[in-house]
């Protein structure tokens, strides 16, 4: 089953331009690994935190790669913090495991279960900027009619959101880069072939990959973090991935969405 998907694979794969290319995106770029980690100062999920002054809200759309960084993302609280002290953040987490780019579509007008708690809709918070990560985890597989599919989302949400909150600033994300060696280990109850491992990996590069080409095509802030967890421009490194499930990312890996993601912030200047 596997190995009729290959060869699109590689057509696919053909346009993947890697690293060094991500600066062709507007004022997108990345700060060094070795970022000393920001203070923290206190934050919980819908409050204020950071400095004195205006309130920004900030809310992170996506699946399980954003879910699992909290509920109060404090990870992304002290990049923010780092780069911006005198600012006051409201961080939001709309991330839901095994939900698919339909399912944030839906979050943006419908509220939802999440933790045994009612989350409301997203544009119901008005938040001053969204981050829409990829979904490349949750994806429809290695076909072009699933990457138009895909591309075909990331306009509807975009859209709704443009339609809905017109002076809401949008970010486009991508998560850490999966590695085919380790994807998936620690899952419970998910056994997978060396070559299964190979094709979901392949598939979601393909995704995060069509998000990034996305945002150059829209003129879109990215924040590209795939790209920096790469080793050697094709598998993510492993200090980047949870020891445990060996697919979420580890508390480096976090840290490395959350500082791309302050720096795209800062570099786009999408807070003055």
């Amino acid at each position: 089953m596997f190995l009729s998907l290959i060869p699109l694979y590689y057509q696919l794969l053909s346009a993947y331009r890697p690293k060094a290319d991500i600066s062709s995106t507007p004022q997108v770029n990345q700060p060094p690994i070795s970022t000393p980690v920001p203070t923290p100062t206190g934050s919980v999920l819908g409050m204020a935190v950071g400095g004195e002054g205006q309130v920004v809200t900030v809310a992170v759309l996506g699946d399980s790669m954003i879910d699992t960084l909290g509920t109060d993302l404090l990870t992304l609280k002290k990049s923010l913090a780092d780069y911006f002290p005198t600012k006051v953040f409201r961080l939001l987490n709309y991330g839901l495991g095994a939900s698919n780019i339909e399912s944030g579509l839906s979050r943006l007008t419908n509220s939802y279960q999440n933790h045994q708690q009612e989350i409301p809709s997203l544009i119901s918070q008005k938040p001053d900027i969204v981050v829409i990560e990829s979904f490349a985890y949750n994806n429809y597989g290695n076909t072009q009619t699933g990457i138009d599919k895909h591309k075909n989302l990331l306009n509807s949400i975009i859209s709704k959101i443009n339609q809905e909150l017109p002076n809401t600033k949008i970010i486009l994300a991508t998560a850490i880069a999966p590695n085919s060696i380790i994807y998936a280990k620690g899952v419970p109850n998910l056994n997978l072939s060396s070559l299964d491992r190979i094709e979901r990996t392949k598939t979601i590069r393909l995704y995060q990959q069509n998000t990034i080409e996305f945002a150059r095509s829209k003129n879109l802030p990215l924040a590209a973090a795939s790209e920096y967890s790469l080793e050697n421009d094709s598998e993510g490194r492993i200090e980047y991935i949870d020891p445990i499930d060996r697919l979420h990312p580890s508390a480096l890996g976090a840290k490395l969405f959350a500082d791309t993601l302050a720096d795209t912030i800062h570099l786009n200047k999408l807070l003055e």
